[in-house]
């Protein structure tokens, strides 16, 4: 019941979105503006979505610091893949489905994996934070287009603060929640069986849970985890810059790299809402800042985005069945090896 109203909320949304971004369009512009474009230029598009998956994963397995259990390169790879499938029917799923798929092919903890999962979301904030401060204070002078964009002067220091401490406030109630909840178990653990049962089994879960997320103070090669993020974020920035070229922008509108930066900026925040595949928010944001920023016509914007977004979601829809059959053969013929051994 849970699993089916958060898909209900997760498609209202992607509607509503998708409602907002289209309503003022004509869809005859939007076909008319995509007729134009270089198809050819969706081979290096391909190119770039696989290459960030595949430094993802890269990435990943800099956090498998135990040699017993280190998966195979391409489980991790099938892994991130499969977590991006799972996220188009089921916004945010994929965050579980890919450390659980990669922790039963190696026979490795469900939550230690998770809990790296945890760790690599944490380190992508951060450079997202670091990038977006970037984009604000060096590239996008007006505020008053980023208050268009967002809905609030996020250069206004009040802003930030208030946003700051609402952060700190949320952490702070959660962490005092679950420090009232352990507390609570652990005194009726004390007095009856069947919790203490369970309160054994939660405790054991979020120790792995944690061995995970502290997987990063046994990194041994700390610049090749820096070089696969930087790659990650150049893969996604060039994402964006590539299509610049399926409809020209780079000559009609002057779009640089640097612009493809402040989109990729823009659309991380609007991926944040929950929609699932980022459907109808991903739509949204990129044709209105292509729009408020540069000036492109918004049936042009909603024409790039629904290309470079549809191509996205059918790389990933088309080739993760067939890597999940050849992961599967990879881990048997593995397993054969080892027992006639």
């Amino acid at each position: 019941m849970k699993t089916a109203l958060k898909v209900l909320v997760g498609v209202l949304l992607a509607g509503v979105f998708l409602w907002l971004a289209f309503k003022e369009v004509e869809f005859e512009k939007i076909v008319e503006a995509s007729k134009g474009m270089s198809f050819l230029w969706l081979i290096p598009f391909v190119v770039l979505t696989l290459s960030a998956h595949f430094f993802r994963a890269e990435r990943w397995r800099l956090l498998f610091t135990g040699d017993n259990k280190k998966p195979h390169r391409f489980t991790l790879f099938t892994g991130v893949m499969f977590g991006y499938l799972a996220n188009i029917p089921f916004a945010r799923l994929g965050e579980v489905t890919r450390p659980v798929y990669v922790a039963r092919q190696v026979g490795e903890s469900n939550s230690k994996l998770i809990g790296t999962i945890v760790l690599e979301r944490i380190i992508d904030t951060l450079t997202l934070a670091v990038l977006m401060a970037f984009v604000v204070v060096f590239m996008v002078s007006d505020p008053e287009i980023l208050q268009n964009l967002f809905g609030v002067d996020i250069t206004d220091s009040e802003v930030l603060l208030s946003f700051v401490w609402s952060l700190v406030k949320l952490a702070g109630i959660g962490a005092i929640g679950l420090a009232i909840a352990f507390f609570v178990l652990n005194a009726l653990s004390k007095r009856v069986q069947t919790i203490e049962k369970f309160f054994l089994k939660l405790r054991g879960i979020a120790r792995t849970f944690i061995d995970g997320v502290l997987a990063v103070k046994e990194l041994k090669n700390w610049p090749l985890f820096v070089l696969y993020t930087v790659l990650i974020w150049g893969c996604y920035i060039s994402m964006t810059y590539v299509p610049f070229w399926m409809f020209d922008m780079q000559e009609v509108f002057g779009l640089t790299y640097a612009d493809a930066l402040v989109l990729t900026m823009v659309s991380a925040v609007g991926i944040i809402i929950p929609t699932p595949g980022g459907v109808g928010t991903y739509h949204l944001f990129i044709t209105k800042s292509l729009f408020l920023l540069y000036t492109v016509p918004e049936a042009t914007g909603l024409a790039y985005a629904t290309i470079a977004h549809a191509t996205t979601l059918l790389v990933i829809i088309i080739i993760t069945p067939a890597l999940l059959a050849a992961d599967k053969f990879i881990v048997l013929k593995e397993k054969a090896g080892k027992q006639g051994t």
